[in-house]
């Protein structure tokens, strides 16, 4: 047996301890009674030790730093060791001790967050959160004391997007985003989208959620639709993904675009586990965030709040909910795309979506940095809100206790969602041509020959897993680097066509 093959079936063995832990998690997440977070959160910091553990095992670590290039024989064997050389490197400068606290810590801000959410009062999640931050910044010091702690977290979840490489990004962005607000907000403001508020069956949207699922290409026999209390999705390995979605948003919306993120989400984890090169391993699945993101955001906004999808899918969601029947379907989708300044980043419109994003990654900054601490997070968030969302913040549910990321450890997480935004409307412009051009891809969303799509997503995208980093992925797709221009052009070319 060669030795890279070795490596792999040592490293599956880990694989599969960490798709246990996602089992437990999800159950934390959706199942698990008040009472029961606590021996949750003891399991979940236990098998985290012994992942630890099989990390630093002997062979798998000598394997894994002996293996040369030459042994190698494809680009998934290159990525496959890439990664595993980087989990030992880290975990053999790490104390157990940390490990376990981490985990255990990690538990216990997300059991204190919900608690802080159910008294709207950050000074009840705060504690846990300084501890976090804190045992965060020692480990970010410890595995590369000489670079910057925000930086680590910001690389891990997209390689190569450094603070230098996203300031000027989101600088750019958040002007694209404010010049297009400045010519549309206004004529949104007379747009009625009451319709949408009106009270709603979630059975009905629960069954519409599995319906639109499938339509998408979701396999229900190799996955499931759970509920929580924040929508997210979840890979217990190759043939068990999870999604969840919530039903009691005030918008009967909400939950359909919940749905479609997430089963964007869904689709790469599912797609790329076909892949018998890389089924069962650690680069089955997305490659970074910033891509996850950049499929679920795909479905979410470009495609799911396009007229063409709806020319297709509004028969349909009218047979689930009858009282759209006397909607017309210029005036629904006037309503889904209606941009205006709101709290709550899950259900902001897409153009003002990364501004929610940005006032984040500003605090996050300031945070590592010191400049700011973590009683002060929500004066900060208030602040930036009305000077970035122009939203004034009424308390902290509605601010700074809205998300779950920062509870779970999560740092550097939230950029991933504004440079998807970007990704995604690179990917466009190639699926466009690809296709023979927007009109054709109008064409199978209206006809919901929607299989046109996902088979170029998964054979650009979806079955490469995680092979290529991000850079090297969007190149192929795209044959060019990174640029907001795509971004800025189908925002200005949307909002134009609805509004003005």
């Amino acid at each position: 047996m060669r030795r890279i093959e070795k490596l792999k079936k040592l490293d599956e063995k880990l694989v599969t301890l960490n798709n246990a832990m996602s089992v437990i998690s999800w159950d934390y997440e959706t199942e698990t009674p008040e009472k029961g977070a606590e021996e949750r959160s003891r399991e979940l910091s236990l098998l985290s030790v012994f992942a630890h553990r099989m990390s630093n095992d002997e062979e798998y670590a000598d394997l894994a730093l002996s293996i040369k290039d030459d042994e190698l024989e494809s680009d998934a064997e290159r990525a496959l060791l890439r990664e595993i050389k980087e989990i030992v490197e880290e975990n053999s400068r790490l104390p157990e001790s940390l490990v376990e606290k981490e985990t255990l810590l990690e538990g216990q801000a997300h059991s204190a967050w919900l608690e802080a959410r159910a008294e709207n009062s950050w000074a009840v999640f705060a504690p846990k959160l300084s501890e976090l931050l804190k045992i965060k910044k020692e480990k970010a010091a410890i595995l590369n004391p000489e670079m910057d702690c925000y930086d680590f977290y910001l690389d891990k979840f997209e390689p190569g997007m450094l603070k230098k490489d996203i300031d000027p990004l989101f600088a750019d962005l958040e002007k694209v985003c404010h010049s297009v607000m400045d010519k549309v907000i206004s004529r949104c403001e007379s747009i009625n989208s009451s319709f949408l508020l009106e009270d709603y069956d979630q059975e009905k949207m629960k069954d519409f959620s599995a319906f639109m699922m499938k339509k998408m290409g979701f396999d229900f026999s190799r996955g499931k639709l759970g509920i929580s209390v924040h929508p997210f999705t979840t890979s217990m390995g190759p043939d068990d993904v999870r999604i969840t979605n919530r039903y009691n948003d005030s918008s009967i919306f909400d939950p359909v675009a919940s749905v479609t993120h997430e089963t964007g989400h869904a689709l790469y984890e599912q797609m790329s586990a076909l892949n018998p090169e890389i089924r069962g391993t650690r680069i089955s699945g997305g490659v970074t965030m910033g891509l996850h993101e950049s499929q679920s955001r795909f479905w979410e906004n470009i495609m799911g709040r396009s007229r063409a999808f709806w020319v297709y899918m509004y028969p349909h969601f009218k047979r689930f909910f009858p009282r759209f029947e006397s909607v017309s379907l210029d005036d629904f989708l006037k309503a889904i795309n209606k941009s205006e300044s709101s709290a709550i980043r899950v259900n902001a419109d897409e153009l003002t979506y990364s501004l929610h994003i940005i006032v984040r990654y500003e605090i996050e900054k300031a945070l590592f940095s010191g400049e700011l601490k973590v009683e002060d997070v929500p004066e900060m968030w208030n602040k930036l809100y009305k000077e970035k969302v122009r939203y004034t913040v009424k308390n902290d549910l509605e601010g700074a206790l809205q998300d779950s990321h920062w509870s779970n450890g999560q740092f550097g997480y939230f950029p991933s969602y504004a440079i998807g935004n970007i990704y995604a409307a690179m990917f466009l412009d190639s699926l466009s041509s690809s296709l023979g051009g927007a009109d054709m891809l109008e064409k199978c969303l209206e006809e919901g020959t929607w299989d046109l799509v996902t088979s170029w997503q998964r054979k650009s995208i979806w079955e490469k897993g995680g092979i290529y980093l991000p850079k090297d992925l969007i190149y192929q797709v795209c044959g060019r680097a990174v640029t907001l221009e795509p971004f800025k052009k189908y925002l200005e070319e949307k909002y134009s066509s609805l509004y003005l």
